[in-house]
């Protein structure tokens, strides 16, 4: 198996459900594998491969890491990787920019474990409206952002490459 399940995979595999990474084309046979791999796979794999519903994914993961199977509690920097994971579907233009800074800002604001401020994301924002949404604003902002959660991303993305070959997989078939 490409994955490891930890806790911290669970965690992560949350957000990148939340933040719609991932949905059922991308994990469908990879909870087929792990069902296959473990004499006693876990539950949230088993509901996870009959669901195509995203927020009976979402649901399943979560009530799994809020069982007593999943004390230890949620991993340090996983606010980070939440923007990490908007920050994938903006580079593969499922986003724009701007709807990028929206989502990292109302996030932050709800979160503020995230690295980065609410008002930091929604003054990107209002720059490049007051811009009228020139792509040099843009490339500036992107190049002044990405370091920041350069370790966040580099994290996911090695995450979701794996469930890219799934999907890919998924659409093959």
């Amino acid at each position: 198996m490409k994955l490891q399940l930890t806790p911290s995979f669970t965690y992560q595999l949350l957000i990148m459900l939340e933040t719609k990474l991932i949905w059922y084309k991308h994990y469908r046979l990879f909870c087929d594998e792990v069902i296959l791999a473990y004499d006693k796979p876990p539950y949230w794999a088993i509901e996870l491969a009959s669901v195509t519903y995203q927020g009976k994914a979402i649901e399943a993961v979560r009530s799994f890491i809020h069982s007593e199977q999943l004390s230890a509690g949620e991993p340090t920097g996983l606010a980070d990787q939440y923007i990490a994971c908007l920050y994938l579907k903006y580079e593969r233009s499922e986003i724009s920019w701007a709807s990028f800074l929206l989502e990292a800002g109302r996030y932050a604001d709800q979160c503020e474990r995230v690295k980065e401020p609410c008002e930091y994301f929604y003054e990107l924002l209002n720059y490049l409206e007051d811009g009228e949404f020139n792509l040099d604003v843009e490339r500036q902002q992107r190049e002044e952002l990405r370091p920041r959660f350069a370790k966040e991303i580099e994290e996911i993305r090695k995450i979701y490459e794996v469930f890219r070959d799934y999907y890919r997989q998924f659409l093959s078939r």
